[in-house]
């Protein structure tokens, strides 16, 4: 059986087109002879088995092929049905991705909740609000930055290794953090932990769904990754309680343990079908292919999704704090429900922009919700209200997740699916910087000017630069006419 990995580079020897062309004839003199009866013995190719045992078809312009040694084109594209394994495995492997996000991402919904807490706790102790937000961002950025170390391994043992390594450092850390009792082991525990094990499963969340999909490939991943926005709703209503009637540390502990229900199932049941689940282990020497930062296309993309990491976590931050200090809200119970709606309107979002990434073009689509999304932080920055807060709340949850919904489409149209999984390490990583240091740089913001309004200017400023980005890259595609990327 032809084995492929989405993280190695194109195999050596040279596919010539009239090799290409003898196959596609050889398979149509095949099919053509199907209406006659053959014996059982007849041979078939291990590409021919597969198909019609897996229902995996890979398009002409997926196969691989070399130039005079060169790997083929980082800008290849694909057609309807590159890859796809449908039927009930397929929405079971969408469902185990939901859960994924639903329990790892999820939290980063509803990390403003533990923030405040955090901060009444360690504040009176003598800790600043960057301090204690440094939590949260080291989560968020090894959440990001792991996937430099995540992606080799994937490459080189598989997703079940990466499913079931997430699930396990994942919960453990949780589950430690709610025995610390000094800021700096939240760091390891909450932090460091947490954020490897988000990692790991993000990863492979990301990269399994788009194997099985190709027509609705963005509709599949906005399923996967509207459940970050179904964990922020329900949680957002389940945390405060829970805090209030157990304590924080409790909570922690309740929280691993549903983190590692929902994740150990995905375990269970996600894999990457069987056409495409990866040469033997012996093979697998290639993990990242730097080809791909030769391209423009990738790298204006690479710069967009840098600015976002530095803009999408600030509100679900710091929202439960500003209506607590400007609108005079429980921080709590009232920025909890205001997360929850955040979170919503997230999921809803996320599917929705799904559906309109394939039907109009992913890094259009993109462009215009970066866009909004930043316009919406005007509505926060002025809000005195809850009401201008719901407002807020509901207009930013549902344009500000496009990017965990698009990202796979997006790369996988400008580099090719053959190298969607070195695209994916390197957009994770370049994700790294942003949500690992955005929330002290807002923090400091917010404690040299004792104003909400610039550390709100400078999450819309990230927004709009990383939109204004994927405009250009629009119009640098249709320049140079690659249709096909928009």
């Amino acid at each position: 059986m032809t084995k492929f990995n989405i993280f190695k580079s194109a195999p050596e020897g040279n596919i010539s087109n009239s090799t290409v062309a003898s196959q596609d004839k050889e398979k149509g003199t095949i099919a053509a002879a199907s209406h006659h009866k053959r014996p059982a013995s007849s041979r078939r190719s291990s590409y021919e088995s597969a198909v019609q045992g897996n229902g995996v078809v890979l398009a002409k312009n997926e196969r691989y092929s070399h130039d005079h040694g060169r790997p083929a084109s980082v800008n290849a594209t694909f057609e309807d049905g590159v890859v796809m394994e449908s039927g009930f495995r397929g929405y079971l492997v969408v469902f185990g991705g939901f859960l994924t996000i639903l329990a790892a991402i999820g939290y980063v919904s509803i990390y403003g909740i533990f923030q405040a807490n955090y901060t009444d706790i360690y504040g009176a102790r003598g800790s600043s609000q960057s301090a204690v937000s440094f939590v949260g961002s080291l989560a968020v950025g090894f959440q990001f930055g792991f996937s430099i170390i995540a992606g080799p391994v994937m490459n080189r043992f598989g997703h079940k290794v990466i499913l079931w390594s997430g699930c396990i450092i994942g919960s453990l850390g949780l589950l430690l953090a709610s025995w610390c009792s000094e800021l700096w082991q939240l760091y390891l525990t909450q932090g460091v932990m947490f954020g490897i094990g988000a990692s790991l499963l993000n990863l492979a969340a990301t990269a399994i769904p788009p194997l099985w999909y190709d027509k609705h490939r963005g509709l599949a991943m906005g399923v996967c990754f509207a459940g970050a926005g179904i964990g922020g709703l329900v949680l957002g209503f389940i945390i405060p309680a829970l805090i209030n009637a157990v304590g924080i540390y409790w909570t922690l502990r309740i929280y691993a343990i549903f983190h590692f229900v929902c994740t150990a199932f995905a375990a269970l049941v996600m894999r990457a079908p069987r056409q495409l689940s990866g040469p033997p282990m012996a093979e697998r020497k290639d993990t990242i292919n730097l080809a791909i930062l030769r391209d423009p296309g990738f790298m204006l993309w690479f710069f967009a999704a840098a600015l976002f990491g530095f803009a999408y976590v600030v509100p679900f931050t710091y929202v439960p704090s500003y209506a607590k200090d400007i609108v005079g809200l429980d921080p709590n119970v009232k920025g909890g429900q205001l997360l929850s709606i955040m979170s919503g309107a997230n999921a809803v979002g996320r599917v929705i922009i799904g559906m309109a990434g394939d039907r109009l073009g992913a890094i259009r689509v993109a462009a215009c919700t970066f866009t909004l999304a930043g316009l919406s932080c005007f509505i926060w920055m002025f809000a005195e209200t809850e009401g201008a807060l719901i407002g807020f709340s509901i207009m930013y949850g549902f344009f500000s997740g496009s990017f965990f919904t698009l990202v796979a489409s997006i790369t996988a149209n400008i580099v090719g699916l053959a190298h969607l999984g070195s695209g994916l390490t390197v957009i994770f990583l370049t994700n790294t910087p942003g949500n690992l240091f955005t929330l002290p740089i807002a923090g400091q913001i917010f404690e040299k000017t004792n104003d909400y309004k610039a550390m709100i200017g400078y999450n819309a400023a990230m927004y709009l630069a990383a939109g204004a980005i994927l405009f250009f890259l629009m119009f640098y595609n249709r320049w140079t006419k690659r249709v096909d990327a928009v």
